[in-house]
């Protein structure tokens, strides 16, 4: 046991040391790519047998790290001109808040600011394809792209929702607009909110008891998609009910 510590030890201070001595040659300022550091540390007594390789990422590509949570689709009604748009840059920024980032190239984002409400929808496997349709063609250039995109309503809301999905959020635009100008932005109040429920129920996902082409959908780059994977239960931590 004492020799797998030592090795351990060993092994992090050699660690520390190169990343020690890449900041105080100066850090995230050099150019990401010119830097050929690998470090790889042994874990012993926790994994044996394996290795955990730490490698730099470029930091135009960083993003993709925080780019595995669902992707999404955005949709907005103004006039009777109704539209979609897929969007990956969609969060949360606390329970009843919705932090969603609508460029202006986007034809979606004039409906949302003259209606001042849009529309988050999380798609499904089984929707890959709409979402890669909905997301490379803008309704300025074809004003039929959504004839294909099946659209339904729920009462008391005149907005579009796409069917199919495992989950909608319907969102009031909160009124920040030097962020919405300067970033993109748009932070929506949550008002209104409904489920398949044969994935989501009672207030959980419950993806282990659903079919595969239910699984939530995670898109990176380049046309490729991850499902979301099995789940894991714990006896504890936050979020018990």
């Amino acid at each position: 046991m004492n020799n797998e510590n030592n090795l351990r030890t060993f092994l992090r201070l050699i660690a520390w040391r190169i990343v020690a001595r890449w900041i105080t040659k100066g850090g995230p300022k050099m150019n990401m790519p010119s830097i050929n550091i690998q470090i790889i540390i042994t874990l012993n007594s926790m994994h044996k047998g394996k290795t955990m390789s730490v490698q730099p990422v470029e930091i135009s590509k960083a993003y993709r790290l925080l780019q595995v949570g669902s992707t999404t689709m955005i949709s907005a009604k103004y006039d009777g001109v109704e539209n979609v748009m897929s969007a990956a840059w969609v969060g949360l920024a606390g329970e009843r808040k919705v932090v969603a980032y609508i460029g202006t190239q986007a034809f979606t984002r004039q409906l949302v600011e003259k209606s001042g409400y849009f529309v988050v929808q999380i798609p499904v496997v089984s929707q890959m394809a709409t979402v890669l349709y909905a997301g490379g063609r803008s309704y300025a250039d074809a004003p039929d792209k959504n004839d294909t995109i099946p659209f339904f309503y729920q009462p008391e809301f005149d907005l579009p929702l796409v069917a199919g999905c495992a989950g909608w959020l319907v969102c009031k635009v909160m009124p920040y607009p030097d962020i919405q100008q300067q970033h993109n932005l748009f932070m929506g109040d949550i008002v209104a909110a409904w489920s398949d429920n044969r994935v989501f129920r009672n207030g959980h996902w419950i993806f282990d008891d659903a079919p595969d082409e239910l699984r939530t959908v995670h898109y990176v780059a380049g046309g490729q998609f991850y499902a979301i994977g099995k789940g894991s239960k714990f006896d504890h931590g936050p979020g018990q009910d």
